[in-house]
Parts: C-alpha cells; structure tokens; sequence
C-alpha cells in the first residue's frame, strides 16, 4: 500500500475487498470528504470522481435525502470565508461553491441529496473566540444564500452544522435505525468555561442514552485518533486532536494540551454512563486516510479520517490502525436494509492531487488520468447484518 513518496507504509494487515451491495438492499449512503477547502473545480479529480459517485448512488436509491455527504471541517482554506469586502472574498467563495456543486446534479438535486458542512479550525479562521465565530457566521450565510439559490427544487440541500458558534451536540435521526451526532470541536479548543462543557457533555450523554436501537455515527472536524502530523508522536495511541491557543498574537499547537485530555476523557466517560458507544467517529483535520478499530471499550468501535478532499500530509504506524494512505480521496459508509453497514475508501493517484493550471491539453489529460485512477483501496464491514430487512417506513 503506497502512503505517499517518502513515507514508510504502516505494516497492515491484508483485507479481502467487499462487493458493493445491490442498491435494492440499500437504505442509505453516507459520503465522507474534510479538508477539500483548496480545490478547483477545473483542476480536482477528486472532485469529478465524487461527483460521479454522489450522481450514481442518489439515481440508484431514488428517493429523497438517502444520499449524504458531510463535509468533515476545513470547507475554505486558509482563513475561512471572510467578509465581503475582503480582496479575498471571491476565491473563498469559489472554494465553497466547488463543494457545494457535488450537490448540484441533476440527480442529486431531484432527490435531494444532502450536504452538511461541519466548522474547523481554519473555518474559524485559525481564531478564537467572536472573531473565529464571525468567519464561521459567513461560511454559513453563503450556505443559506447557496441553498436558497434558484428556483424551488433546484437548489442544493446543504446547511452548517452545527450551526456558528454552536459545539452541538446536533441530533439527526434517519428513521428508527440511525444517529447521526454532530460536534464542533474546534469550539473545545478554547478552554470554554466549566459549566458550558459540562452542559454540551449532558446534553452529549442523553444522545446516546436516547438512541435505542439506533446505530450512532458522530461527525466532526477533528478525529478521534490518527496517525498524521496532528497525532501523538511518541507514547501509544494517536488520539487526533490539536489544541489551538492564542498567545501572543500568534497561534500555538499543543498536542498534549490538558483540554485535549479532557475532552477524551470526558466523552469516554459519556460512553460508560450512557452504555452506548459510537459505532463510528468520522473527521478529517490530517489530510489523509485512516482507518482505525476499537482497542478500548470507551472507544468509538471504528475511527475514521478523510481529510485528504485537498491536500495530503504524512501516515505512520500506529496501534489499532488498519489502512491508512496519503493519497486523495473520500470514504463511503454504507446502511444496508438488513442492518449490515459497509465502509468503502476510495483512493487516487498522489501525483494527480491538483492538476496544473495550464496549458489546457495538459489539465484535460491530468483531469482525464487522474479521475481513472480512482478506485476502492480498502473495504470492510462496520456492523455485521443481524436483522431481516427494516427500512424505514
């Protein structure tokens, strides 16, 4: 498995690929995609593969809102959208749009296939505090104004969520079998004051407590663990999320950050109370693809990265890790009928990340080349099938 020239591959053990179930025996698709806030419509490949996948999946299911796909942070590098008046405004714009757009088919938009943009740290601006939750407030006017574009029925079905400023928790049920949980967790990274932590951990509990049979899936910028640049490098297990501070006017990385330790502890201690634990943590923030099993009984039983929508960073050994590459791609969790869910990576080519801006027989051969070489890299089962068929009414 190629992780990217330079890095060593970690050493994984082999998987036996899945077929793609019938879509007759599919009640929903979840696409996976962070940190695609620095592409080009006309120079992405990833973008033309995803858009084709979003296009298939929503004909083959053919009813509304079945198809999904969540945005995991970074949806505008490097400082988020800024304000209008900005000289910078139009290309964050354009950022956005280009993601939006996967919306946007003719298919996607007859059944409504759903967009959700989760916040992270460079949504925020890379800030803290009224300041990073302006940004965020932009980001989500221009997903209103992208969303009410148009004529009824032809306009994307994208929302921010959780919405500026807010850590969530933000609960969607999907029928009587799923839970989507999302979180800001950027919003952590700021030290907020005991009592709101300890109201968003309550509130975090009850979600849990409150699923029944549902399976949970939390969604969030930040990952659960990791084996990129934003992990622990030294002393076990990866856990993911970086700790942004203001200091001095500048912005400071702490990886070992005592908010960082408390908010994993805090969720582990969610997950004991309640006696539910996520069936999958998905985010981005490393700009790779990693895929993580449970090694303790508080952890999500899958963690997930798909950050690599842009850019490509680093990928090393780590415990529990079983694939991981520095290539561009998305992820694609799969409900069945039956209760099974199956996860799909789909992976191309690192040299074909972003093709040139020019000339334009160059960019057409790149663009050609690299959509070609997207393919299911790695396949797994999340949850076995246990139930006869239980679509939702």
């Amino acid at each position: 498995m190629a992780c990217g020239r330079g890095f060593p591959p970690p050493e994984l053990e082999p998987f036996e690929p899945l077929p793609e179930p019938d879509p007759a025996h599919v009640e929903r698709v979840l696409f996976l995609v962070g940190d695609a806030g620095a592409t080009d419509a006309a120079r992405s490949p990833l973008l033309v593969q995803l858009g084709r996948d979003v296009e298939r999946w929503s004909a083959a299911l053919g009813r509304d809102s079945a198809v999904a796909i969540a945005f995991l942070g970074d949806n505008v590098y490097p400082h988020g959208l800024r304000d209008r008046t900005h000289p910078g405004f139009a290309a964050d714009s354009a950022r956005l749009w280009n993601q939006v757009a996967l919306l946007s088919g003719p298919t996607a938009l007859e059944h409504r296939t759903v967009g959700w943009f989760l916040a992270g740290n460079h949504d925020w601006g890379g800030m803290v505090g009224p300041d990073g939750v302006k940004r965020l407030r932009n980001q989500e006017d221009a997903i209103e104004r992208m969303r009410n574009h148009g004529r009824p029925g032809a306009a994307p079905t994208v929302e921010m969520i959780p919405a500026a400023g807010n850590p969530g928790p933000v609960v969607h049920d999907l029928g009587p079998n799923l839970r989507f949980v999302f979180i800001d967790t950027h919003w952590f990274l700021q030290d907020p004051a005991e009592a709101e932590q300890r109201a968003f951990f309550d509130e975090l509990r009850d979600a849990f407590t409150a699923a029944g049979d549902r399976e949970i899936v939390v969604l969030s910028h930040h990952p659960w663990e990791t084996s990129g640049p934003h992990g622990v490098s030294e002393g076990g297990r990866a856990l993911g999320l970086y700790y942004l501070l203001e200091k001095s006017g500048s912005l400071v990385q702490d990886l070992s950050s005592p908010v960082y330790a408390d908010f994993i502890g805090a969720f582990r201690e969610v997950v004991r109370v309640a006696g539910r634990r996520p069936l999958v943590f998905a985010a981005g923030h490393d700009h790779s693809l990693q895929v993580f099993e449970a090694l303790e009984a508080t952890d999500p039983l899958f963690g997930l990265v798909s950050g690599a929508g842009s850019k490509l960073s680093p990928v090393s050994r780590a415990d529990g890790l079983k694939y991981a590459a520095t290539r561009p791609g998305y992820m694609t969790l799969v409900f069945r009928r039956d209760g099974g869910v199956d996860l799909f990576v789909t992976a191309g080519s690192a040299r074909r990340r972003l093709c040139p801006a020019g000339p334009e027989a160059a960019r057409a051969s790149c663009m050609r080349d690299g959509v070609a070489a997207f393919d299911t890299v790695y396949s797994t089962v999340v949850r076995e099938p246990d139930r006869e068929d239980r679509r939702t009414p």
